[in-house]
């Protein structure tokens, strides 16, 4: 009999939205009959099939994981240059002046104001950390700063651990899936081994 490809939607109901999720389309071989109309899909072939379902969905969600942890990453390690600047600046220094966080820049091309005020340690007109005494609606105290600046960082630092967590998870879940397809794989074979030496 000759080797034909056998095509199939996975679509399936999700319980949780309600909705029926758009599958891929997958190709499995499979055999046809003798006039040239394929076969249905063996009991093993959609185990198989439902399996790589499952393991791309568990691929696409760790790819995506990573890349929200490189970008926590990215952050967290900017905002730890800004909050080593300031400190530097009135480590020592005891007089009242400000420090314009518009005119330092990250390696990206942003101010350092720019992403403070992306992730919400400045307010929009905020631009100058001061030591000693706030005189306008621009300046911010350090103290304030500190203060503001290490809560995001701790908020990203429980994210990315968070995270990991979560992607430790599913590449568990994964890699059960490719498992699960391997031992298929190997009964499928075992079967077919059986039934060429009884012939």
């Amino acid at each position: 009999m000759a080797i034909a490809t056998v095509e199939f939607d996975l679509s399936m109901y999700s319980p949780e939205t309600g909705l029926y999720n758009t599958a891929k389309m997958y190709t499995v071989e499979g055999v046809t009959y003798p006039d040239g109309t394929p076969r249905e899909l063996s009991i093993g072939q959609l185990v198989m099939a439902l399996c790589l379902n499952r393991a791309a969905a568990m691929e696409a969600k760790v790819v995506e994981l990573m890349n929200e942890i490189e970008r926590a990453s990215d952050l967290l390690a900017n905002l730890t240059k800004i909050e080593t600047a300031v400190i530097e600046e009135f480590q020592n220094d005891t007089s009242d002046h400000a420090l314009d966080l518009s005119a330092l820049y990250l390696d990206s091309g942003s101010s350092y104001a720019e992403l403070l005020r992306e992730v919400g340690v400045l307010n929009s007109s905020q631009r100058n950390i001061r030591n000693d005494s706030a005189t306008a609606a621009g300046d911010m105290l350090y103290d304030d700063f500190i203060t503001q600046i290490e809560a995001k960082m701790d908020e990203k630092n429980s994210f990315s651990q968070q995270t990991m967590i979560e992607l430790q998870s599913l590449t568990n879940k994964r890699d059960q899936s490719y498992d699960m397809i391997s031992n298929i794989l190997k009964s499928l074979n075992n079967v077919l081994v059986g039934i060429v030496n009884n012939t």
